[in-house]
């Protein structure tokens, strides 16, 4: 039997505030932290987080400030987009990296752990999440539409030694907001689909069959009706939701759209989640966090 507090954030807000001089990015570093002292997981996922390298060759990473500050043993980040890839004159952050002589910019997803991750295949022994694509558009167009979207796969070297998943999904542009247009969105839904049915090709053979534990969270950019999580999640794989006490948005405009899962329901002994719509959450990013204690064997 194992207890953990796991928890999910998008930093969204979070990367626009971490793209300027390091005086500019304390002030939001220092308030996410304070963020997570307060919620105290032991396990995080966090989407759109974002590092960048200077002229002089210094590293500026959140996860790095993050895994210090919040006093996480161990980190992992796994790149989704960068200027050295994906180099777009469309997308302003990257001309402006451009101009403030950055040799690079970067954002993607990451997970902190008080446990060691463990090897995937031998979980006694530590090993290294993985960073796996799940979407690669031919070319990256500097709009939401050609994100590349990946998922961190990795382990925690306790037991019963379970599996963890980070990941971002794809949201298009004109699926919300004031002039929604129906065909977007069907495609929308349908592109998700395809990226969760490839999550769980992912892991089918060695997770999902042998029944091993696995967490799933992260921002679906999809409420829990939609068809990529209520029907191929929850009823075709035994995923659990662990659905939150309240039912609160964890976006402004996009409604509840991050979330946190279990698999297999046999083996969730007890859970309890909720979304932490505080202040000092509202101030880190524009997205809520999702947090789940639970009970696992």
């Amino acid at each position: 039997m194992l207890k953990l507090r796991v928890m999910t954030l998008n930093l969204g807000g979070g990367v626009k505030n971490f793209t300027g001089t390091p005086e500019r990015t304390t002030g939001k570093t220092q308030a996410l932290a304070q963020l997570i002292n307060e919620i105290n997981p032991d396990f995080l996922g966090v989407q759109e987080i974002s590092q960048y390298t200077d002229a002089d060759g210094g590293l500026h990473s959140m996860v790095e400030r993050l895994r210090q500050n919040a006093n996480f043993d161990y980190s992992f980040y796994g790149k989704t987009l960068s200027m050295k890839k994906h180099m777009q004159i469309k997308k302003d952050l990257m001309i402006n990296g451009l101009f403030n002589d950055w040799w690079d910019w970067s954002k993607g997803n990451a997970v902190f752990s008080r446990t060691p991750f463990s090897r995937l295949g031998n979980p006694i022994k530590e090993g290294v999440p993985r960073n796996v694509p799940i979407f690669q558009p031919l070319s990256y167009e500097g709009t939401r539409d050609t994100d590349p979207r990946y998922v961190i796969l990795t382990r925690l070297k306790q037991e019963p030694y379970p599996f963890f998943m980070n990941l971002h999904l794809t949201t298009l542009v004109g699926e919300r907001g004031d002039h929604v247009w129906s065909e977007v969105v069907d495609a929308a839904k349908l592109t998700r689909s395809m990226q969760i049915s490839r999550v769980l090709g992912l892991v089918e053979q060695h997770v999902l069959i042998p029944g091993n534990p696995l967490v799933l969270m992260g921002d679906f950019n999809a409420k829990i009706d939609e068809y990529s999580l209520k029907a191929i999640l929850e009823r075709d794989h035994d995923f659990v939701h662990l659905a939150p006490l309240e039912q609160i948005s964890t976006h402004v405009s996009a409604g509840a759209v991050d979330h946190l899962f279990f698999f297999p329901a046999r083996r969730l002994l007890s859970y309890e989640a909720y979304v932490v719509n505080t202040e000092l959450a509202h101030s880190v990013s524009d997205h809520l966090p999702v947090v789940a204690d639970i009970v696992i064997e």
